[in-house]
């Protein structure tokens, strides 16, 4: 670190020289326009590109015929999340269509990807989406609206075993795997690009937190197709006490989850608090459920067990989203102002 002293000219103007090296390795001249960015832990930021105009980062595969289709598929996935604005999937030898079909799964699958130039030995992917169009705040409230749907859901499944109703289940969630994918990659590039979070309203802290809580609700939307497709394994052999108990066991687990998301979006530390500590009810319902099969053959405790499982994750899922909470909020204020019951 530099020390450098401020000086004054004029009446209001204060000045800090900058380091010639730096300087130089930016390519600055005289009267060259930096951007000065206050921040909220008190330091200065000054950045070459006032603008906000990043450069578009490229990133290519090259790749044989014989490439594995989920590590191609991952490696795309991982390519968007980390900010990478084009892609370029190339061989030497052409593209067989099999290659082609997995890099168009992809620009599908995520928001904002277009294959945007094609050959006979290459194809690409650029972003067209502009991330400030999709803040934080609207890409989780959409995911939990999404979730939220797909555990109602489930239950409805339960009572009248509509195959299009499962079928809409593991739909949604595909779709849910792309606003996470997509808050995944806007906390990447507000670790990358500094003037992002400004323009976002965010700080950098905030948008990690952020990706965490992105993170938990998809896995909430894992469980709901995972408690869809073990009650198409055994609907029709579930008496109405074990119907009762798996109802009354989501119940308990959507609250909890919806008192989640409740927190975060008023910023209310007891309300996340209160969730965590009503985790054990979700538990104990859990545990009713499967008492109540006891006596039952194995196959069918198979799947219960599963969809017990499932539904105990998703109330520790919650209390994960209100941990996440309590650290954002804790981060952001300057004061906590906490409290117990009266006596």
């Amino acid at each position: 670190m530099e020390l450098r002293k401020i000086q004054k000219t004029g009446g209001n103007t204060y000045i800090v020289s900058l380091p010639a090296k730096w300087v130089r390795e930016q390519g600055l001249q005289k009267n060259t326009p930096v951007g000065v960015i206050p921040r909220a832990d008190g330091t200065l930021l000054i950045t070459t590109k006032p603008e906000g105009k990043v450069a578009a980062a490229r990133k290519e595969f090259k790749v044989d015929d014989n490439v594995d289709e989920n590590l191609l598929f991952r490696s795309l996935i991982a390519a968007y999340i980390v900010g990478f604005s084009e892609v370029k999937v190339y061989s030497e030898r052409g593209l067989n269509s099999r290659i082609r079909r997995v890099v168009r799964e992809f620009s599908s699958m995520v928001i904002g990807q277009e294959v945007t130039d094609e050959d006979p030995i290459s194809i690409t992917v650029k972003d067209l989406l502009d991330p400030l169009e999709m803040p934080f705040e609207k890409s989780i409230e959409r995911m939990h609206i999404i979730v939220k749907s797909m555990i109602d859901d489930a239950e409805l499944y339960l009572s009248v075993g509509d195959e299009a109703t499962l079928e809409d289940i593991v739909a949604r969630d595909n779709y849910v795997d792309r606003l996470n994918w997509l808050i995944s990659r806007q906390s990447v590039m507000a670790l990358k690009d500094p003037t992002f979070v400004e323009k976002m309203g965010v700080s950098s802290v905030t948008a990690v937190i952020y990706s965490f809580v992105g993170k938990h609700i998809e896995r909430v939307g894992d469980h709901a197709v995972r408690i869809a497709k073990n009650l198409a394994k055994v609907r029709h052999r579930v008496n109405k006490r074990v119907s009762k108990e798996i109802k009354e066991a989501l119940h308990s687990a959507e609250r909890l989850f919806d008192g989640a998301i409740e927190s975060l979006i008023k910023g209310d530390m007891s309300l996340a608090n209160e969730v965590i500590e009503s985790v054990g009810e979700t538990h104990r319902r859990c545990e009713e459920l499967i008492h109540a099969l006891q006596g039952g053959n194995a196959e069918d405790l198979l799947y219960i067990g599963n969809i017990s499982d499932s539904i105990r994750r998703i109330g520790d899922y919650s209390a994960d989203i209100c941990e996440s909470v309590l650290n954002l909020l804790v981060s952001e204020a300057v004061t906590c102002s906490l409290s117990g019951e009266d006596d």
